[in-house]
């Protein structure tokens, strides 16, 4: 079992300890690589303290000696290890479009199914059922609003509302059933449980597939694909992350990287503030302000003696008096300004939520990326070439008026997603201003600088919502706070220095800063030899995983393109932290070496890159799930890439069970023209939400 630092040096052999992840092949490999690495004994510390997390990271900054970690050989059963599953069953009732109780079966193993109905026949209802029955939740669900979560239930039946799906899991003599029965109003109310082909009846949680159902995810919708290509870039890369078992390897390279800036940061900061403090004290008649000037602009600095000056404004107890001197005049936000971002936060959170995958969102990547172009050649009016897609002669005034109208265009029906995007990052500046981090000066022991160290940390939430939820709950305990802390520094504090307190003050603070930019800097070397080690260990680690992935992606990408001109050239995982994303390059004629870009692709091309990335997820190695649902996947596509879909879909379904959900008759038809194998049937629903198929052979 692995132990965290605080188990001490002596916790392990030789004094070392097993490190985080001791069951994680890849955590491993990388314990393997650093052993030998041959790097001093200081920038492999670093590499361990990041790879123990953020709070060993913290003890490491402090001094502190953080256990090197060990690879062992792994105790458990490896990642994706599970017996391969296969989905015999959907049955639903009381849930969305399906009142009474309705029922999907499908034979154990691969092949392909495609259930084929209109619009509001029931057949999302049976995808997003069998999701909500495995997971407990709905991505799609996430991003609508509470209304409309509340509004879930069947408004034709008035029984119990249940989801369940029967998996085969490979050596059980029979299926799996795995339920959730919605015992109040809200979809969050789901009771589940489990059914043993013994009989036995368990908790959900006794499945232990968590893990496994967020790397490997048998669920694709209409919508998730719509965000594979054209959503936010982190959620492609964290998904990519997580299917290649590599989250916990980005995790300790964006932690370490985070210390490394804040370490330059610390070390950069006295110097960026001298000069206003040598300005200050030079204005100043006091001759201790005119001695600390001549010790500041020396040669060489002598911290102790400029410490001395600091101190020498007549308390008796001098870093007593300037903590009460600061606590004094120590101000926090108002109450009316918090609530302003308050309601400002929510408010736009609110405004995006009602935004998201409408026709104007789609509308503002355009304007987006055409005003960018716009002003690239507005800079480069002599450049005529696309920087996009190198056509040469693409820019010229034509371009400029055709994009100019297309522009005048899309603003309208842009308008109101702009705004939506804009409130949102303003309000997110005002609520970053707001939370200022705590003084250095200030004891963190203090009920004062406890609750700031909470109030703070509020900077790391990107959420609007929980945003808007920290600064009112936390910031009403702040405001108390500081208002007993001035309370007590006033009654307390006496100011016999005259002036001279205030840049006696001012100084001290400088060379906290200065002593700890000398720490810092000690300190940055070798941080950031172990970033370098630990970011090409990884670079070369995410290659490696993402090749087989990035190859089956070009495999179907070149059977949906069809006739078009645009090659898939791969893919790649850049960047760390909130500047991390999936790069996917194209190119376009046979112009090599150019990034994949909305200008580039219609609609149905995006969905057709989104399908590419998506389907070999089903296919990697260790997948345990040996089926997949796909909701609606042939939206925007035209009737070639369509065939294109088909052929794909078939081949996958020889390795894999594919369960296709489609309102589109052309995928079955292409089915059939093509002579494919596929288990194709139809939904219908009437009035009262009951739902029946018939099968339609194949």
């Amino acid at each position: 079992m692995t132990r965290g630092p605080e188990a001490g040096a002596n916790g392990g052999r030789d004094g070392r300890e097993a490190g985080p992840g001791a069951d994680d092949p890849t955590m491993q490999g990388l314990l393997e690589a650093l052993a030998r690495s041959g790097m001093p004994a200081g920038v492999r510390s670093w590499v361990n303290a990041a790879l123990w997390g953020e709070d060993a990271l913290e003890a490491l900054l402090r001094g502190e000696h953080i256990p090197e970690a060990v690879p062992e050989a792994p105790s458990g059963p490896p990642p994706g290890s599970m017996r391969r599953s296969y989905l015999t069953g959907i049955r639903v009732q009381g849930f969305r479009g399906i009142g009474r109780p309705a029922e999907l079966t499908f034979a154990p193993g691969p092949g392909l199914t495609v259930i084929v109905g209109r619009n509001g026949s029931g057949k999302s209802s049976f995808a997003e059922a069998a999701e909500a029955a495995l997971t407990g939740r709905n991505p799609r669900w996430d991003a609508m609003p509470t209304g409309w979560r509340d509004g879930w239930r069947n408004l034709h039946y008035d029984e119990r509302t249940e989801a369940s799906v029967d998996i085969h899991i490979a050596g059980d003599n029979g299926p799996t059933r795995i339920s959730r029965r919605w015992t109040g109003e809200s979809v969050r109310s789901a009771r589940g449980e489990v059914v043993h082909p013994t009989g036995e009846v368990a908790p959900l949680r006794t499945l232990d597939w968590g893990e496994n159902l967020v790397r490997y995810r048998p669920f694709l919708s209409y919508d998730e694909l719509g965000r594979t290509v054209t959503g936010r870039a982190a959620e492609l890369y964290d998904t990519l992350t997580a299917l290649l078992g590599i989250t916990g390897l980005a995790e300790a390279e964006r932690r370490l990287a985070k210390v490394c800036d804040g370490l330059v940061r610390r070390r950069d900061r006295p110097a960026r503030a001298l000069h206003l403090l040598l300005d200050a004290l030079g204005a100043s008649g006091d001759p201790r302000a005119a001695q600390a000037v001549r010790m500041l602009s020396a040669p060489e600095m002598d911290l102790d003696a400029l410490r001395r000056i600091a101190a020498d404004d007549g308390p008796s107890d001098p870093a007593q008096h300037v903590v009460m001197r600061r606590l004094r005049r120590l101000s926090v936000p108002e109450r009316v300004l918090m609530s302003d971002v308050v309601n400002e936060l929510r408010g736009a959170a609110m405004e995006l939520a009602m935004a998201a995958g409408t026709k104007g969102d789609h509308a503002h990547g355009v304007v987006r990326l055409l005003e960018q172009a716009l002003e690239h050649h507005k800079r480069h009016p002599s450049e005529t070439t696309c920087p996009t897609c190198a056509t040469s002669g693409a820019l010229g005034s034509d371009w400029v008026r055709r994009a100019n109208a297309q522009l005048r265009a899309l603003r309208p029906q842009a308008a109101i997603t702009s705004a939506a995007y804009d409130r949102a990052d303003a309000a997110r500046d005002q609520a970053r201003f707001l939370l200022s981090p705590m003084p250095t000066w200030l004891p963190p022991e203090s009920e004062l600088g406890q609750v700031w160290s909470l109030w703070e940390t509020g900077s790391d939430i990107e959420d609007l919502g929980e945003l808007a939820d920290h600064i009112e709950v936390v910031g009403r305990k702040l405001r108390a706070a500081a208002v007993s802390a001035r309370r007590d520094a006033s009654e307390r504090l006496e100011d016999p220095s005259g002036g001279w307190s205030d840049l006696a003050e001012r100084l001290s603070e400088w060379l906290d800063d200065a002593q700890d930019a000398v720490k810092a800097s000690e300190a940055l070397a070798s941080a950031e030899a172990a970033l370098g080690w630990l970011a090409e260990y990884a670079r070369s680690v995410r290659a490696e995983r993402l090749g087989p992935v990035a190859a089956q992606a070009e495999q179907v990408w070149f059977r949906l393109r069809q006739e078009r001109h645009i090659d898939l050239q791969g893919m790649r995982l850049i960047g760390r932290g909130a500047r991390r994303r999936v790069e996917v390059d194209v190119s376009v004629d046979g112009v090599d070496d150019q990034t994949s870009a909305p200008g580039l692709l219609s609609q149905g091309e995006f969905q057709a890159l989104a399908l590419s990335i998506c389907l070999p997820r089903t296919l990697i190695e260790g997948n345990p799930f040996g089926f997949l649902l796909l909701d609606d996947p042939v939206q925007a596509m035209d009737t070639e890439t369509v065939e294109g879909l088909a052929s794909v879909l078939a081949e996958v379904g020889r390795h894999r069970q594919l369960i296709v959900f489609t309102h589109d008759t052309r995928l079955s038809d292409a089915l059939r023209r093509l002579g494919l194998t596929a288990d194709i049937r139809t939904i219908n629903r009437d009035a009262m939400s009951n739902v029946w198929l018939a099968e339609n052979g194949g």
